[in-house]
């Protein structure tokens, strides 16, 4: 990537199999992808690298009515958050800054919200 640091992205979901296919979204010449499981992997994961973005799976939108993503939001406050979103009537959570409602839309959006950084 012509000298660049790749992105690097946060992945996090409770399922292996969708961990996978969402970490699989990423093209590895172009991204740097970590992992999580839980929210508070997730949390220990950003403090200690730089992360460009990450995306939730739709099992983190709410946990007792708070979001991982606000939790997130807490740790790092301009990290951009997405969630993956199955359904369109979901309700989006405070901190995602955009959903994605397959698989197929994560790059394009994402590429989106790391615009302003690059």
């Amino acid at each position: 990537m012509s000298g660049r640091e790749k992105p690097r992205i946060l992945c996090v979901s409770r399922s292996a199999y969708r961990l996978r296919a969402m970490r699989d979204t990423f093209p590895a010449r172009d991204y740097e992808v970590l992992s999580a499981s839980t929210p508070e992997d997730a949390v220990a994961v950003c403090f200690s690298n730089h992360i460009s973005a990450v995306v939730l799976d739709s099992e983190f939108s709410t946990e007792a009515g708070w979001s991982a993503a606000q939790t997130l939001k807490m740790v790092k406050p301009h990290l951009p958050v997405m969630l993956l979103l199955k359904s369109a009537n979901g309700t989006v959570p405070s901190g995602v800054d955009a959903v994605a409602h397959s698989h197929s839309h994560i790059l394009p959006k994402l590429k989106g919200l790391l615009a302003p950084q690059e």
